[in-house]
């Protein structure tokens, strides 16, 4: 009797589901219009290997008929518009294409002049464990739908690093001590009293949440890591839209082909050194790191649960440098006892930087609303090769010095100098060996004063590859170090425009210098102070310390060594 009490109310469930009656019968579908909506039970089983139902993951209401109804609550694809960064969630006329383009393989398309294009309105694609309000994580939305299979997981992915925005949310503002300013900026959310106080315009609840906003389409959910959507393939069942992966690839790591965010921004825009490169580096085309030829993924140099369960979900270790040892083992045990032991890997083995040559924080428009802080970011270079500098503990690593401004600023508690972002005692999941060199507080500039300054110097440990040469670092007698770097602007408030500077290091400081462009020509409505300070700053950017290269003492054995690896490594200058 119970048996079939309980058989009948399982079969009444299944019977009054209103996703699989509708969604899974193409015809009806088709009808309404939305023929690219239909799927089929199996399908989505196939494609996720999961054995979830709509509602389960989309949330909605399967037991209603009324679609209006069924569709409350229910959990959408963000489609995100550069007009006010709006999310909107309504049934689109066409499905997401699927290109070829690394970088931006996935996108929304509408019809003009009887074509399907790619939608210009839409800034960003987000899924749909995230909040339309805020475009950050909706953790209420993962637990009811991932986390109510996989509780272990999202129970420690929601107290990840990433998770948690852990790192970046330290940015309390331009001047918190702890940190320092950053070129990502603030984290806008809950500061903005704090920024407020030390900005001379002003800076709205709105235009504060417009800012962070911006931030937040960078940060994780569930999806971002394990959902991987691809163009149907009636060779492999397992393509599709609904297609997930239990170990997260490379790609997702870059956003997964819906544009640059994720690591694709601090890797290959910011620090100018990134894994993938190519359609994803700023010029495009720069060199991938070798090991993405080799077929190397992130997760097999960084340790995460994947090697090391005790971590945790969705905790990554940031330093990877133990993993070189699996598949170098002779290169860094002849490494530590060579003449360049002091030298980290990526010192000798990353070349051509790209990303931003330099970024300023001034007066400008985010999703078509006035804010004093947008980013005027794309000046675009390279840099033939990094400049070295010592690390906390002494180590030579490789870093990318450009110049960054904030501009309204009224005070500054910081002296000049160079800092470190985290102290070298921290663990390894809470630290970096970033560094950031503070210049000072200017005037003298038409409107936009004061001008915080600072120079960016984030570690690069990415696109390795062939190592530098000798003379890279050794031609001068003095160890100094000088990189000339060009570069082309490409953002709002002025059309395009060429220049270039030099980046000097001595055992004075850290010098650049030399700043200079082609003819600037404004856009209506923006000042050059906001957008290139340096016009008016000149070669302000500089901070005093010995950043000079050690001279050496047996310039005969270099000699030798630079026109002969073979001696230079039986001699031990370098590895083997």
């Amino acid at each position: 009797m119970v048996f079939s009490l309980l058989f009948m109310a399982v079969t009444a469930c299944l019977a009054a589901n209103s996703c699989r009656d509708c969604h899974g019968n193409r015809a009806r579908m088709e009808a309404l219009g939305y023929g690219h909506f239909a799927v089929t039970q199996q399908e989505v089983e196939t494609q996720s290997r999961m054995p979830a139902t709509c509602s389960e993951c989309h949330l909605g209401s399967p037991a209603e008929n009324d679609k209006d109804v069924a569709h409350k609550g229910m959990a959408r694809l963000l489609v995100v518009s550069h007009k006010g960064l709006a999310a909107h969630t309504s049934a689109r006329g066409y499905p997401l294409e699927y290109g070829t383009n690394q970088a931006d393989r996935i996108y929304t398309v509408v019809e003009k002049d009887g074509k399907r294009v790619k939608d210009s309105s839409v800034a960003a694609i987000s899924w749909h464990d995230k909040n339309a309000d805020t475009l950050s994580q909706d953790f209420s939305v993962m637990k009811k739908t991932c986390g109510s299979c996989h509780v272990k997981e999202f129970d420690e992915f929601a107290k990840s690093t990433m998770a948690t925005n852990g790192k970046q949310s330290q940015y309390k503002g331009w001047t918190d001590k702890k940190r320092g300013p950053h070129n990502c900026g603030p984290w806008f959310e809950g500061n903005r009293e704090i920024i407020q106080q030390n900005t001379t315009l002003p800076l709205s609840p709105e235009i504060n949440r417009i800012n962070q906003k911006v931030c937040n389409t960078c940060h994780v959910g569930c999806l971002d890591c394990h959902f991987n959507p691809q163009k149907n393939n009636p060779a492999d069942l397992t393509k599709g839209a609904h297609t997930f992966v239990k170990i997260p690839p490379s790609e997702s790591c870059y956003g997964n082909g819906r544009g640059s965010i994720c690591h694709a921004g601090p890797e290959d825009r910011r620090r100018g050194a990134g894994y993938f490169g190519e359609s994803f580096s700023f010029p495009e085309g720069n060199e991938p790191d070798v090991h993405l030829k080799a077929k190397v993924g992130c997760l097999d140099c960084h340790e995460s649960s994947k090697s090391n369960p005790a971590i945790g979900h969705a905790m990554v270790k940031r330093q990877a440098q133990d993993s070189c040892q699996h598949c170098h083992a002779a290169a860094v045990t002849s490494h530590a006892i060579s003449r360049h032991r002091n030298l980290s890997c990526e010192a000798c083995h990353i070349q051509n930087v790209a990303g931003y040559q330099g970024t300023y924080w001034g007066p400008g428009k985010i999703a078509g609303a006035a804010t004093p802080y947008f980013k005027f970011k794309a000046y675009y270079g390279y840099m033939p090769e990094p400049i070295l500098i010592r690390d906390q503990k002494g180590r030579w690593i490789p870093v990318k010095p450009f110049p960054m401004a904030v501009m309204n600023q009224k005070a500054s508690p910081f002296k000049p100098g160079l800092y470190w972002r985290f102290p070298a005692e921290l663990p390894d999941l809470r630290r970096t060996n970033d560094a950031w060199a503070y210049v000072g507080l200017f005037g003298g500039m038409p409107e936009n004063n004061k001008a915080m300054l600072w120079i960016q110097m984030d570690k690069m440990s990415h696109k390795l590859g062939k190592s530098r040469s000798c003379d890279s670092c050794h031609a001068s007698p003095e160890g100094v170090q000088l990189q000339k770097v060009a570069w082309e602007y490409d953002d709002p408030g002025a059309l395009p425009f060429n220049g270039s500077h030099e980046v000097f290091a001595n055992n004075k400081g850290l010098f650049i210098r030399t700043m200079k462009s082609e003819k600037i020509e404004l856009e209506s409505g923006y000042a050059l102070s906001a957008l290139a300070p340096w016009v008016y700053l000149k070669d302000k950017w500089h901070v005093r310390g010995d950043f000079s290269l050690p001279p050496l003492k047996d310039r005969k054995t270099f000699e030798s060594a630079r026109t002969d690896p073979g001696y230079a490594q039986k001699s031990g200058v370098i590895h083997q």
